[in-house]
């Protein structure tokens, strides 16, 4: 499966603008969607904490008490977000952080960005 093509933070709002267009949008919310979920979230975290940058599935396995086919399951949702990379080296998949989605989420989440409250700026006189 493809990642889903998320733009990089710098084009990720329109020139001039912060305002989403909509693919900008769409993949926007296919990353937040990704990062949904409890586990998701907590598997993230333990990939970007990994002393070497990745992290092997095996280790990944001993830190949640369900069955490989689930925590296989979440793994994918989050590689095809773009979130994480995954690489097969013998019988074990490494997985790896992709900063790329995570600073264009940063992008939207910062103070002055499109999720601001502009109510008091944008009222009509």
């Amino acid at each position: 499966m493809v990642p889903l093509s998320l733009p990089t933070p710098p084009t990720l709002l329109s020139a001039g603008h912060d305002t989403l267009g909509p693919a900008a949008a769409a993949a926007a919310a296919s990353l937040f969607k990704a990062l949904g979920d409890p586990v998701r979230v907590r598997l993230l975290t333990l990939v970007r904490q990994a002393s070497n940058g990745e992290t092997c599935f095996c280790d990944l396995a001993d830190e949640f008490d369900m069955p490989q086919s689930s925590l296989s399951h979440h793994l994918k949702i989050l590689v095809r977000a773009g979130v994480l990379s995954r690489e097969r080296r013998g019988t074990w998949s490494w997985y790896r952080v992709e900063p790329g989605p995570l600073a264009a989420m940063e992008s939207l989440l910062r103070p002055g960005g499109p999720f601001r409250d502009r109510s008091a700026v944008d009222r009509c006189e």
